[in-house]
């Protein structure tokens, strides 16, 4: 059984390695860039749905899928506009 608790912030990190297939470390400069979310009220769920939108939009797009990034994801003059996406797509999911 396990019980090793993990960081929220480790977490989504990881989740965004696995989705994109990259090796993002946890290291501060990445790590407080989601703390700064999680702070703002921001929920993991939330965080981790638009990680899904964007990797969708991008991962296979040669000019957009360098910017699936920590610094690009997680700013927050982005992560407004891209929280906002989700519901738009959660409401029409044919977008």
């Amino acid at each position: 059984m396990n019980t090793k608790k993990v960081n929220p912030k480790t977490e989504i990190l990881d989740y965004l390695n696995d989705l994109t297939g990259r090796k993002y470390r946890p290291i501060k400069s990445n790590l407080s860039k989601v703390e700064s979310l999680l702070k703002d009220g921001y929920t993991i769920e939330e965080i981790k749905e638009v990680i899904e939108v964007k990797v969708f939009e991008w991962l296979n797009n040669p000019k957009m899928s360098q910017h699936l990034n920590p610094t690009t994801l997680f700013r927050p003059s982005n992560f407004d506009k891209y929280i906002n996406q989700v519901v738009a797509v959660k409401q029409n999911p044919e977008l």
